[in-house]
């Protein structure tokens, strides 16, 4: 009976709630451009794809995090680094900053275009996000001591 009880709850609730893939596409396109205005998304990359053309896919949780006192990046990175990292450990493209310039503009066909560029990190990286109206984005990040590196993914 418990388990019964918590079965019908569980789906009542599920069924009280619009999944992504119920909405209609102006409904997803509103909720995209309402994340992206108030500067409030994580960004999930599927793929990424190296200066070497080859595409690389990623089954582990990586994402960059953005708010607006805050960018979490947590993301690997595969290429050629010209500067070898201090702690060994940091190969990946990894850094929570508090002080960053965010800059977006609305492009042509529905894109947005968001440039963050940290200001508390010795790395100084350039992240720029082309970011589609349904939320698919790439992410391209650049480092004067690494290769550029892009990621696919979407929006959440």
């Amino acid at each position: 009976m418990k388990t019964f009880v918590t079965t019908a709850l569980i789906a009542l609730f599920l069924a009280g709630c619009k999944s992504r893939e119920n909405l209609s596409k102006q409904e997803i396109i509103s909720q995209i451009a309402d994340k992206i205005e108030n500067q409030n998304y994580t960004f999930v990359p599927a793929t990424a794809m190296l200066a070497s053309g080859k595409f690389v896919s990623l089954g582990y949780p990586y994402s960059l995090s953005v708010s607006k006192d805050t960018v979490n990046s947590f993301l690997p990175y595969f290429g050629r680094a010209y500067v070898a990292p201090a702690p060994t450990d940091e190969g990946g493209i990894k850094f929570t900053s508090t002080d960053f310039d965010y800059t977006i503009t609305k492009g042509k066909k529905d894109m947005w275009e968001a440039m963050i560029r940290p200001g508390d990190n010795w790395k100084r990286y350039t992240l720029v996000l082309q970011i589609g109206d349904t939320g698919y984005t790439t992410l391209t990040v650049q480092d004067i001591n690494r290769q550029t590196i892009s990621f696919y993914g979407k929006i959440e």
